[in-house]
């Protein structure tokens, strides 16, 4: 089965790194359910940052402490649903997050974390120890 991401997905990954928008296209290309960016999944203000800190769903204020999602290079991946339990299934993200490790892993294989002058690392939100976030995807060049 193939999916494609819809304009909504498409419109949040403006802004996001080139190597990211591949990995999620990749990604989304390897899945076997259906996938999608969700509400401030991409690139945000310090003040979209601070709205998601004040709800409790980040540890990061967007001001004395930046997300990777204020510079471009993190992204969130979910399920496409309706509902905010279809959306972060913790299974179905466990399955995400495997098939993402082995995208990422055929991406560093074929030079393709390489851009400009710059490697570029991906952190899995999943493998955090202190906050999982199982959809969350960021890079830093290395």
């Amino acid at each position: 089965m193939s999916f494609n991401w819809g304009t909504g997905s498409r419109a949040r990954m403006q802004g996001i790194h080139p190597i990211l928008i591949l990995f999620a296209d990749r990604v989304l290309a390897y899945s076997e359910i259906d996938l999608t960016i969700p509400w401030m999944g991409g690139f945000r203000t310090a003040e979209q940052q601070r709205k998601i800190f004040l709800s409790g769903a980040s540890r990061l204020n967007g001001y004395d402490k930046k997300s990777y999602h204020q510079t471009g290079m993190a992204i969130d991946i979910v399920i496409a649903g309706s509902t905010i339990e279809e959306m972060y299934n913790v299974h179905k993200l466990d399955y995400l997050n495997r098939i993402s490790k082995i995208v990422w892993g055929e991406m560093v294989d074929e030079g393709l974390n390489v851009f400009g002058d710059y490697e570029y690392r991906m952190t899995f939100g999943c493998d955090w120890k202190s906050f999982k976030d199982r959809p969350h995807y960021q890079i830093k060049a290395i």
